[in-house]
């Protein structure tokens, strides 16, 4: 499946005033309903008439993969979204480390805990008109925790990447719908 190269950005400090959140890649919609069926271990399948509005839940999914440099193996987890990973991590090993998803109500937070003292926590604050906002924190250990705000479209998944000490890095993945 091809993706936008203009909707992928490389990740960078703090977040960006615009509250986009840099660091950031974005996936498409089918990619994320794929991720989302795959990672949540569930099939694909109508989903009932959700409530419009800022009072209503979405569903956020959070998922993290390590990838390491000079490998090619792949987790057959992800096996689906091969294609796509590559994109982001061309020359790198992927394992998936752990997934997520919730319904989320505003307010609300989803911890994906990473293990080895990590976790990546996503915070639903705002919905309207096709868009979620969302807080996106990284902890590791007693380092200063990585924060950004990210404002995406219902169903497109976006990734931000961390470093994890030993040559290695995260790709965090989080979409909502």
């Amino acid at each position: 499946m091809p993706t936008n190269p203009a909707a992928l950005t490389r990740p960078s400090g703090p977040p960006s005033p615009g509250g986009r959140g840099d660091g950031c890649r974005r996936l498409s919609r089918r990619v994320l309903s794929l991720l989302v069926a795959l990672l949540a271990g569930c099939s694909p399948r109508p989903e009932p008439a959700q409530p419009t509005g800022p009072g209503r839940p979405v569903t956020v999914t959070v998922f993290a993969i390590r990838a390491t440099p000079g490998g090619s193996a792949i987790d057959p987890r992800l096996a689906p979204v091969r294609g796509q990973l590559r994109t982001i991590a061309p020359d790198d090993s992927l394992e998936l480390i752990a997934t997520r998803s919730e319904p989320l109500k505003r307010g609300e937070t989803l911890a994906c805990d990473l293990g080895d003292g990590r976790s990546a926590d996503t915070t639903f604050e705002e919905e309207e008109a096709g868009r979620v906002v969302l807080r996106c924190t990284f902890k590791d250990g007693d380092s200063p925790p990585f924060s950004t705000r990210v404002d995406a479209p219902e169903n497109q998944l976006f990734f931000y990447e961390r470093p994890l000490g030993d040559g290695s890095r995260a790709l965090i993945g989080v979409g909502a719908r």
